[in-house]
């Protein structure tokens, strides 16, 4: 049994939705807003990590895919820990031209990526390559939701 379910699953929601509102911001106005980024981000790493913690202590148990996004953020609460910058700013996800052109042309809007580690950054390599294959190049804020669906889920099934 988790005695603080509630508050816990509080502050996840809360530090979520406070690094897509900064993300957002900072796209809209199209400002590179770094600081504010890295702090938002590094505290919802840490409540998705507590919570992480707190459902390992009750023996929850994971299908595949969501052990590899378990690995992986534990892999960048590790590295952000570790003074490593987690997050890119990118116009767009992929560069050039590829032809034929088809329309209707989509461009990528801007957005903010987890950026990819080298393995070596932290002891466990393993979180890394998971980190890598599953959050690398991918928007922040679509990633932090499916883990955070993940750990409601499994929070819901307690």
């Amino acid at each position: 049994m988790i005695k603080d379910k509630d508050e816990i699953m509080y502050s996840l929601e809360k530090s979520v939705n406070e690094l897509d509102q900064v993300i957002n911001n900072s796209i809209k106005n199209n400002n590179s807003n770094y600081t504010d980024i890295y702090y938002r981000l590094g505290t919802t790493l840490f409540w998705i990590g507590s919570c992480l913690d707190r459902l390992k202590s009750v023996d929850t148990t994971y299908d595949d895919n969501e052990y590899n996004y378990e690995q992986a953020f534990r892999g960048a609460y590790n590295a952000q820990k570790h003074s490593i910058s987690l997050v890119g700013f990118q116009y767009y996800n992929k560069g050039g031209i590829v032809f034929p052109i088809h329309f209707p042309l989509e461009i990528p809007e801007p957005n903010y990526y987890f950026k990819k580690l080298d393995e070596n950054v932290i002891e466990r390599k393993e979180q890394i390559k998971k980190y890598n294959n599953i959050l690398s190049n991918k928007p922040v804020i679509l990633k932090v939701k499916e883990i955070k669906q993940i750990i409601i889920s499994k929070f819901n099934n307690l």
